[in-house]
């Protein structure tokens, strides 16, 4: 087999792959879950290391005319995008060195980004093969057909998706009811992955006017098939935060089109209303419709918007010009009629309830003084997730901090942040130059990450680096005509420290511009390439092996049996607070503490961890312990009723006892933490400024606490009697 046919082969295999994890990704909930990662990092990576493998023996095994062979050029942007994922890595391994807040969510992060590196490796390297950019398409359609036709299929019955619907009596959540969260599970993020792929459908009928402006119409009702589709989904997760992204992207889209900027607006105007009305009738029946009519509305809306949209393009070519005016008329009403379905629908949640807009507007002063603490370099990954019980304001739910950028500035700070940054732009110059269609679907991925956890899912990240590796994968005369960054401010930004590195090292030594010095530096690269992949199928493997040991153990019916499989799983991720929570409540009191311990080492500050030493040294009698480490869980957990209810119940037992036992001072000791936090937690309870602007946590005086404050209060009171 010849070494075109070979390489033919790898690049196949490669293509095959890189569609495998992203249809993989979104039947995982879009990686939003590290554990879903896991498998796939291990498969994942085998291609790249083996190949890594076999290009170092080649590169070490060739002669000396063949490694005089230049490479490639490569532009400062792809050094960019292929570089940052692996310097946020770098970054994570740091703090996780140095003793992060959390080892487990730092760890969780690291292998995180290397995963999203070795894809965007994989798919900027198919982006230059031959054919690459029928792969890369090929990849984004079959995502967007998956995740668009679950979600619509699950709707009408056919597909049981069980939470592809999110039900809620919550006006302020949905004006309907119900919202479409498909296989993401999360209804907003959902949202922005259908403005995603309606945007990109809209732009590229825009491209193939802008080509070829005689296009047949048969084309261009292929083209726009899928708009409907992604249409009626966007409107069904009632993201309002999407909505509002795919408008602001929309707009910018069309000001960037110098020529038929409004073309792709008529085309779009009949399936938009189709979605719209379509919208309308499933939202009344609260997104629960039987199969046939449910199949029967989506099938006629699509058919319907396919042959309004098919008169509309003949009126819009014909010579007449009444008839193009009739044309642009109907296509107007088309739009407007949508617009009213969609606001008479959800007219509660347009100009009403904003209560999640004021929860995230406490969460970002929250955050912020969190950053404060650390704003250089972060307190590692996961740093909201652990910390924001002990600074959140009033009792929200938000073990996600609603802003990818400010997570990013949580976790790695400044420098960190300033990577990503770069990342972002250098993806967005990239497509101002090679593939400008393409930017306002990359807008709305930049603008909605900033409002929410969209940046959480791995699903976001990878399309974000098939968008870019999209944008690299342009014909060569496009190439050639406008692929130089470098001709304009921004590539010269990105560009100059890259070429002033490389004058530094012909300068520092002269055989660097030799053959001999570009293939040893070559070699180090590429055993810095197996060193990155091989560490991350072991941490990877690691991972795997723990998390299934935990769902062993949690279905097992012998406390004795699970007990062991829940060490094993500890064996595997020593750094899991979960596991050893779990492993605690099976264990005896002074066996619990060790284990205990040692994952607060990994993750100092966790509440679970605090609380549960707390409630250990209540069963072993440690009146000092008890009160240490119960102050430290209602410092970490300020609204956290059931804890701080049952903390209270084992002080005053304790104190109890220790009376009893004639420990009077341990007793004393014990009394006066307990009575000093039950008024902490009593003033809390009564701050109306606290719990009236957000209580997702039912955060309240507990009658059981207020019994346990009484309890202790006349315990107390017997202790100083006289005798």
């Amino acid at each position: 087999m010849g070494g075109g046919s070979v390489r033919r082969s790898v690049l196949g295999i490669m293509g095959a792959a890189l569609i495998a994890v992203l249809l993989l990704s979104c039947l995982k909930s879009g990686f939003y879950f590290t554990s879903d990662l896991y498998p796939a990092w291990m498969l994942y990576g085998l291609l790249p290391f083996f190949g890594g493998v076999t290009a170092l023996l080649r590169r070490l095994a060739v002669s000396e005319n063949e490694k005089r062979i230049a490479p490639a050029a490569v532009s400062a942007a792809e050094r960019l995008l292929i570089l940052s994922p692996f310097i946020l890595m770098t970054v994570y391994a740091l703090h996780w060195l140095l003793g992060p807040l959390s080892v487990h969510g730092t760890v969780n992060q690291l292998l995180r980004w290397g995963f999203y590196g070795l894809f965007a490796v994989s798919a900027v390297r198919i982006a230059r093969s031959e054919g690459g950019e029928k792969v890369l398409a090929s990849a984004w359609h079959a995502a967007g057909a998956l995740l668009c036709g679950s979600a619509l299929l699950a709707v009408c019955g056919i597909l049981p998706l069980p939470h592809a619907v999110v039900f809620t009596t919550n006006a302020g959540i949905s004006a309907s009811g119900a919202r479409l969260a498909g296989l993401v599970e999360y209804p907003n993020t959902f949202g922005l992955l259908m403005a995603a792929f309606l945007l990109e459908r809209l732009f590229a009928l825009a491209a193939l006017l802008r080509r070829e402006p005689g296009a047949g119409e048969i084309r261009l009702l292929r083209a726009a098939l899928p708009l409907l589709p992604y249409a009626a989904a966007l409107l069904l997760s009632e993201s309002r935060g999407a909505w509002l992204t795919a408008g602001v992207a929309a707009a910018a889209g069309l000001a960037l089109q110098r020529r038929r900027s409004f073309a792709p607006l008529l085309l779009a105007a009949a399936p938009f209303a189709g979605a719209a009305l379509l919208y309308r009738q499933l939202a009344a029946a609260a997104l629960a419709v039987q199969p046939a009519p449910g199949l029967l509305a989506l099938a006629g809306a699509w058919a319907g918007s396919l042959l309004a949209g098919l008169g509309l393009c003949r009126l819009a070519r014909s010579g007449a010009a009444s008839r193009r005016r009739l044309a642009w008329a109907a296509g107007g009403l088309f739009a407007a009629a949508g617009m009213a379905a969609v606001f008479l629908t959800a007219q509660e949640r347009i100009v009403r309830n904003f209560g999640t807009a004021t929860a995230r507007g406490a969460i970002y002063r929250d955050a912020w003084g969190l950053f404060m603490q650390a704003p250089w370099f972060g307190q590692g990954g996961e740093t909201w997730r652990l910390s924001y019980r002990a600074v959140q304001s009033n009792p929200y739910v938000g073990s996600q901090v609603h802003s990818g950028y400010l997570d990013m500035l949580l976790n790695t700070g400044v420098l960190g942040t300033s990577v990503l940054l770069l990342l972002l732009g250098a993806i967005g110059l990239l497509l101002v130059r090679r593939r400008r269609e393409l930017l306002p679907v990359y807008g709305v991925f930049v603008l909605h990450g900033a409002v929410d956890l969209d940046f959480s899912f791995g699903l976001v990240w990878l399309l974000i680096f098939l968008l870019a590796a999209w944008g690299l994968s342009c014909k060569a005369e496009e190439i050639q005509a406008g692929a130089k960054l470098g001709e304009d401010q921004g590539h010269a930004v990105l560009a100059r420290p890259i070429a002033a590195a490389g004058r530094l090292a012909r300068r520092a030594d002269p055989i660097a511009s030799g053959y001999r010095h570009r293939a040893y530096g070559t070699a180090v690269l590429l055993l810095l390439w197996l060193g990155v992949t091989g560490a991350g199928m072991w941490l990877a493997f690691r991972g795997e092996m723990a998390h299934r040991l935990h769902r062993q153990a949690l279905a097992a019916a012998a406390p004795a049996k699970s007990a062991a499989l829940l060490r094993s799983s500890l064996q595997w991720n020593p750094a899991d607070a979960g596991t050893a929570i779990e492993l605690a409540r099976r264990l005896p009191p002074r066996e619990a503490e060790a284990v205990l311990k040692r994952s607060l080492s990994y993750s100092p500050g966790h509440p679970g961890l605090l609380f549960a030493l707390a409630d250990n040294a209540v069963q072993r009698g440690d009146a000092y312990a008890a009160v240490s480490w119960a102050e430290a869980g209602f410092r970490r957990d300020k609204y956290n009723a059931a804890e701080q209810t049952k903390s209270l119940e084992g002080l005053f037992k304790l104190a109890r006892r220790k009376w009893m036992s004639g420990s009077a001072a341990e007793a004393r000791r014990v009394l006066d933490a307990g009575l000093e936090l039950y008024g902490d937690y009593a003033r809390r309870a009564a701050d109306p400024d606290q719990v009236r602007v957000r209580n997702d946590r039912e955060f309240r005086l507990t009658r059981e606490a207020e019994q346990w404050g009484r309890e202790l209060a006349s315990l107390e009171r017997s202790l100083h009697a006289p005798e």
